[in-house]
């Protein structure tokens, strides 16, 4: 990192900077990092005191990327269990890259937690550092020592940096590009920016477009034409995020991580309510967080926001203040300004916006800390003469001290979070690793423990699991189904909890008698089931007397599995089904096909009120009979801004008009009968002139699976 001068100092236009004491410095330093470290202790002893001095993470991410961390030093990385295909879920290259280095040195189960933890707090404390150094280089030495110290108590940031996952580490690095652009933006050259900027862009998905954002921001100020490798530099961080977008696109076939798609608002509430959803939380963090308007109590995004313990009350106007004066500095700090408002705008349209105490703008948290003590001395400049000290002293005493509290409210939070996972999820791996096979495979709804107990997981919400990628976060129920159906050996036990299984028709249906082991935390119970798969099974096949019949005769020449993201996916699988504005998604049904049959099937499907499109293959000239797997009463999934439900949808009659290549080629109208039923669709083989057909549906009904006979 650049070493800061007192000769990069910048005061105010007509006020003198204090002359340079380099003691006074120093010792101020000190008493800076010593304060900042009696916090991290404190943080320390109240997660130790919960889990009777075990380091154990706040939330069970940590396992998850400490899984993929023992597996790339290993020596299969990207690979969550040995021989499976690639995923992302770790989401950071360079975290998982510096715990994979660790574990190689030693580190090994819980100790490789305790590394996370601790490096997270050597990342605070240099953080607070170079925070103090940002209020210098912007304002002067009072501006970089209430910068320190609004950073030391910034209660959810230092949650943030002590809670062991890849926000911390971005986080340092956000403030030490800040402080180095600050530092290379009067010379001109990009050299002190480039290493930050390279890593930041290897440590989060953000970190691509803020490249972006501060290399164009760079390369349009004045005397910033150089042509070579200077010219080239500001955009070496752009080349490494791409270069990791490659790197996903060859392992896993997704450019973006292999959850991240499924997390989109766009993809789950559709374009007009995602946008509704993106602009009032925007309204909140900006009145909430930002100005301090909310109490700890509202809700900010899909969570509590703990607005009034995130950030000093009215801090985003003297944010500006620092933004709007007559600096030299000026236009660096615009641009990153600008930077963290498009990457606020890219990152909301989240499923999981709000959570974790905001984690996912968490990290700019420390700059714009760093900038209310930037303004505070503004203001103080602006009441002029004799007020000045009084007013920036009266801002200081009054910020820090709200500072004090909120990060009181934080360490107790710490440790009562890690002390819930001590009682849950500690107590669920201590029992897996001592009653259950090594190694034996578990489907796992509730938890990430699985680092802990040497048991291969099958994450049944697609973060790590391929077979479960994919899938929307508003058919997650669905996807869990069709993932599980379409395994080739299937887990013989199920973790979960006991919320899951109370909301769950698929999750009942799959376990066998009760539970094997329950927690006792007193919170949402970790239970262990052994499972079973008949009514999956069941679900690959016709079963009513009459189709059996009608195709006896017919060879089956294609199938279509609807909610199996990877079928619909062979088959170039499209739909659209809405009420109005509400988006209609798929869901998993449990239930027995007629007395004739009596199997119990469980699948998944959709309602659909508008069409389906999917390719199939056929032989020209022979007619297409098309079994569909269908229901009259089907639960729907429907995702709305103020909640989620599942409702059910009744058809009475189903109807339906079928198009071949854009032709018409049937129309078919049916009664569904109770429980599942099935009916038949025909395709005269005139319509039929290619071996692969684009068929479309139109109508009112319900699609859980399609069977093509010939």
């Amino acid at each position: 990192m650049h070493r800061l001068s007192n000769a990069t100092v910048f005061p105010d236009q007509g006020t003198e900077a204090a002359p340079p004491d380099a003691g006074m410095d120093r010792r101020a330093t000190v008493l800076l990092l010593a304060a900042a470290a009696v916090v991290a202790l404190v943080f320390l002893a109240s997660m130790l005191y919960a889990t009777r001095g075990q380091f154990v993470p706040q939330v069970v991410d940590l396992y998850l990327v400490c899984q993929y961390a023992r597996a790339m030093a290993e020596g299969h990385p990207f690979q969550y269990n040995a021989g499976e295909a690639a995923s992302t879920g770790a989401t950071s290259l360079l975290h998982t890259g510096i715990l994979a280095a660790a574990h190689r040195a030693g580190f090994r189960g819980e100790g490789l937690i305790a590394f996370a933890i601790l490096s997270g707090v050597a990342l605070y404390l240099t953080t607070v550092k170079m925070a103090r150094d940002v209020g210098v280089l912007l304002g002067g030495r009072r501006e970089g020592w209430l910068a320190g110290g609004l950073v030391a108590l910034g209660g959810p940031v230092v949650w943030g940096f002590l809670y062991g996952a890849d926000v911390a580490l971005f986080m340092f690095l956000t403030v030490w590009l800040l402080r180095s652009l600050l530092v290379a933006w009067p010379a001109t050259r990009f050299g002190p920016v480039a290493a930050p900027a390279v890593l930041a862009a290897l440590a989060r998905p953000e970190g691509l477009p803020l490249a972006i954002l501060v290399a164009a921001g760079w390369r349009l100020g004045p005397g910033r034409r150089a042509r070579g490798a200077e010219g080239f530099l500001p955009w070496a961080a752009t080349v490494a995020g791409l270069l990791v977008l490659v790197n996903n696109r060859a392992l896993t076939g997704s450019w973006v991580g292999t959850s991240l798609a499924d997390k989109s608002l766009f993809a789950n509430f559709g374009i007009p309510a995602a946008v509704g959803i993106v602009a009032e939380y925007g309204v909140d963090v900006i009145r909430g967080l930002l100005l301090g308007f909310y109490p700890s109590s509202a809700t900010i995004g899909f969570n509590r926001g703990w607005a009034a313990l995130c950030f000093p009350p009215l801090g985003l106007l003297l944010i500006a203040a620092a933004a709007l004066r007559r600096h030299p500095l000026t236009p660096p700090l615009r641009l990153w300004l600008l930077a963290v408002a498009v990457l606020f705008a890219l990152v909301s349209p989240n499923m999981f916006l709000g959570v974790h105490f905001n984690r996912y703008i968490l990290w700019a948290f420390p700059t714009l800390l760093t900038l209310v003590a930037v303004g505070g001395g503004v203001l103080a400049r602006a009441a002029g003469g004799p007020r000045d000290r009084a007013v920036f002293n009266g801002l200081a005493a009054l910020f820090l001290v709200l500072g004090g509290l909120s990060t009181l409210r934080f360490a107790a939070l710490y440790g009562e979070m890690a002390g819930e996972i001590h009682r849950r999820d500690l107590a669920a791996a201590r029992w897996i690793a001592a009653s259950l096979p090594r190694g034996v495979a578990m489907a796992n709804v509730a938890t990430s423990v699985e680092y802990l107990t040497g048991h291969r997981s099958i994450n049944l919400h697609g973060v790590t699991s391929p077979a479960f990628l994919g899938t929307r976060a508003g058919e997650r129920e669905a996807g869990m189904l069709e993932g599980l159906a379409r395994l080739s050996e299937r887990p013989p036990y199920l973790i979960t909890t006991a919320s899951s299984q109370d909301g769950s028709a698929l999750l009942r249906e799959v376990v066998d008698g009760p539970p094997l082991f329950r927690t006792t935390s007193f919170s949402d119970e970790i239970e262990v089931y052994r499972t079973r798969y008949d009514a999956l099974v069941n679900a690959a096949r016709v079963h009513h007397p009459r189709t059996v019949q009608r195709v006896a005769m017919l060879a089956e020449v294609d199938r279509l599995n609807i909610c199996d993201p990877a079928d619909e996916a062979a088959h170039g699988y499209r739909f659209d089904s809405r009420l109005g504005n509400l988006r209609l998604h798929g869901a998993a049904r449990v239930d027995q096909y007629g007395a004739a049959s009596g199997a119990r099937v469980a699948d998944a499907g959709r309602a659909i009120l508008g069409s389906e499109s999917f390719e199939v293959n056929t032989t020209p000239g022979r007619d297409l009979v098309i079994v569909m797997r269908t229901a009259q009463v089907v639960p729907v999934h429907v995702l709305r801004p103020g909640g989620s439900s599942a409702e059910p949808l009744q058809f009475v009659e189903s109807e339906l008009d079928v198009l071949a290549h854009g032709r018409p080629a049937a129309h078919a109208r049916f009664r569904p009968g109770p429980g599942w039923d099935e009916a038949v669709v025909v395709i005269p083989g005139t319509a039929l002139t290619r071996a692969r057909t684009r068929i479309e549906t139109t109508g009112r009904y319900a699609a859980y699976r399609y069977w093509f006979y010939q």
